[in-house]
């Protein structure tokens, strides 16, 4: 079962359905040099027939695919009704991961 055909199913109406938990959102994004840094990512996940965890998508009214990652509480909050209409509509279980500790490993430059 390939489950991107049926996320083309779902619209925007996912992402305002449904009210969620709360949850406590920790942004410590400035840094001493004044830069906002993303130093934390959440993003939904599920797991394919080919035993893959790869990250959930949601379709837009515009046609385009949005995963589902967020680096703001807004963000979060209006990506979490999504999941939860994902997963029920295709009945399968995902799972919302947060990683932290922000690792540069590179700086690419022109």
């Amino acid at each position: 079962m390939n489950i991107i055909p049926q996320l083309a199913m779902l619209t925007t109406a996912a992402f305002l359905s449904s009210s969620g938990d709360q949850r406590q959102v920790d942004f410590k994004m400035t840094s001493p040099d004044g830069i906002q840094r993303l130093d934390q990512l959440w993003l939904v996940t599920y797991v394919d027939d080919a035993g893959r965890e790869v990250v959930a998508q949601a379709k837009l009214t515009t046609g385009d695919y949005a995963p589902l990652i967020a680096a703001d509480a807004a963000r979060l909050e209006s990506m979490m009704p999504a999941a939860r209409g994902l997963a029920k509509a295709n009945n399968i279980t995902m799972r919302l991961v947060k990683f932290t500790r922000r690792l540069d490993v590179e700086e690419i430059r022109p």
